[in-house]
């Protein structure tokens, strides 16, 4: 098809639109499912699963809802993050469901959060398993490793600020 002037109508496609909201204690049960249902093969293959109370209360330890946002897709509830701000930026956690991965959504949830580091001029740091594939879009949008331990990788951007 062409359009008017002649010229091929590019391919329409439209993205899909990405929210976040605040998450309330009511996103609790969303929030833990979606945690098990993305990683609880990195704990089975680095620690082991010690059975599914153990591995709950350790997730609550560690959930912090007062900085974390529950990110929509087309309305729709699709995972989580969690980002503390303070004298730079600290990815702190990020899950998308199945369904809405190698979707773009974590590389424009990412890139906003770039975006927000180069504003401020503080770099965007972040860790994850070693074993975690998402090491490959990190490092596809400029992050690179500045320490390691047995089981993590931890990651600061290149392209915000020195922190």
């Amino acid at each position: 098809m062409s359009s008017a002037s002649g010229k091929p109508d590019a391919l329409l496609v439209s993205a899909p639109k990405i929210a976040l909201r605040r998450a309330l204690e009511s996103d609790r049960a969303f929030v833990e499912r979606v945690y098990f249902e993305t990683q609880r093969w990195i704990i089975e293959a680095l620690l082991g699963w010690r059975g599914d109370d153990v591995e709950s209360e350790r997730f609550a330890e560690q959930y912090g809802a007062p900085n974390t946002s529950i990110v929509t897709v087309d309305g729709e509830d699709a995972g989580w993050l969690t980002v503390q701000r303070g004298s730079d930026i600290y990815l702190q956690s990020i899950y998308l469901v199945a369904k809405h991965q190698r979707r773009g959504i974590g590389t424009r949830l990412l890139q906003a959060l770039l975006d927000e580091g180069r504003e401020r001029g503080t770099a965007v740091r972040l860790d994850t398993a070693r074993i975690n594939p998402a090491r490959r879009l990190y490092e596809r949008l400029g992050f690179t490793t500045i320490s390691e331990d047995r089981f993590k990788i931890y990651m600061q951007s290149t392209s915000c600020g020195s922190g």
